[in-house]
């Protein structure tokens, strides 16, 4: 049986809350209302004010959940919302990303409280590995020429906590446009730019036009006509504080060049909790099988992990949880 919202609300506020948040201007307390807690954290608190906010009751969401595919014990959610555990298997974070939808929350801003999965046995070290650009792109030609002035090493200063990419592909078989929304976690003070480097489906690819659509603005710009590279420095709205978590969303627009492309890959140098692609096909140039691939090294092939459905609507769908370092995404066959 459900909690009343407004008896709910009221018992939370009389009972304390044992975790506190860095808060502006570096004071900690314990945050007094949902948005501050979806805001700074940390996860288990803002779960319970959602939950509570909701009207639900633990069992409620056990039964939201279980209807959905997501089946969680009871003790499980109670020790969520308490923080003596959290949700770090991927099946755990997928309940997380229900909850969101149940819960009416925006996407992503439960998981972006998690962090990174506590170290465990030989794997410990996957959490902090990166990938050198040698490794994942090889010996790239016009590489130095974008890059040079922009200090990629900032990418390496946050948590990558979620990327999701929405592609859109035109009736030429090419594509025309991506839509990204990326969510981080500041790893120490100062943080305020993220470096975007987009690399050529095809050789005879134009650079792309990279245009801000919230969280941030426009800083330098590099291109490489001759390979189609493109970098852009993306300037967050203000710096973060170490812990803070911050969304931006940015498009890339194509300008020709890659008429019948069949893959869609992205670069991931560091651990990224959530990727989401989503290729948008035109209804009369529809692909005929589609698979998600990955590989690790740019000497290494690509592995068809799996062949993916395509919608009615002609869109495909990827969704990868705990991705390490390496080249993921999308091939499809046309005929």
């Amino acid at each position: 049986m459900s909690i009343p919202r407004r008896s709910a609300v009221a018992a939370l506020r009389q009972e304390p809350l044992a975790a506190s948040s860095a808060l502006p201007g570096g004071s900690r307390r314990a945050p007094r209302s949902l948005d501050e807690a979806l805001r700074f954290g940390p996860f288990h608190t803002a779960l319970r004010f959602a939950i509570v906010s909701s009207g639900l009751s633990l069992e409620g969401m056990r039964r939201r959940l279980l209807m959905e595919g997501h089946p969680v014990s009871l003790s499980a959610l109670s020790y969520w919302q308490r923080g003596l555990r959290r949700p770090e298997r991927a099946e755990s974070v997928r309940a997380v990303l229900a909850m969101e939808r149940i819960l009416g929350l925006r996407r992503s801003s439960l998981v972006a409280l998690l962090g990174p999965p506590r170290p465990r046995g030989r794997w410990s070290d996957r959490t902090t590995a990166s990938l050198r650009f040698e490794d994942a792109l090889g010996p790239e030609p016009g590489l130095d020429t974008v890059l040079d002035g922009l200090d990629v090493g900032v990418n390496a200063s946050v948590r990558h906590v979620s990327m999701q990419d929405d592609r859109r592909l035109g009736p030429g078989r090419s594509w025309t446009a991506d839509r990204v929304r990326r969510v981080v976690t500041a790893l120490n003070d100062g943080v305020d730019r993220f470096v975007a480097l987009s690399i050529p489906d095809m050789t005879d690819e134009h650079p792309p036009t990279m245009r801000p659509v919230s969280g941030c603005r426009l800083g330098r710009v590099r291109s490489d006509p001759e390979t189609g590279l493109h970098a852009a420095e993306l300037l967050f709205d203000l710096p973060l504080r170490s812990g803070q978590t911050h969304v931006f969303e940015y498009e890339s627009i194509a300008d020709g060049g890659a008429e019948g492309i069949t893959t869609w890959i992205i670069g991931t140098r560091h651990p990224i909790r959530e990727l989401v692609l989503r290729a948008h096909f035109e209804p009369d140039a529809l692909p005929v099988r589609c698979y998600h691939v990955r590989r690790e090294r740019y000497d290494t092939p690509y592995r068809d992990l799996a062949e993916l459905p395509l919608t009615a609507t002609g869109t495909v769908n990827l969704v990868s949880l705990d991705v390490s370092p390496g080249m993921e995404g999308l091939r499809w066959e046309w005929e």
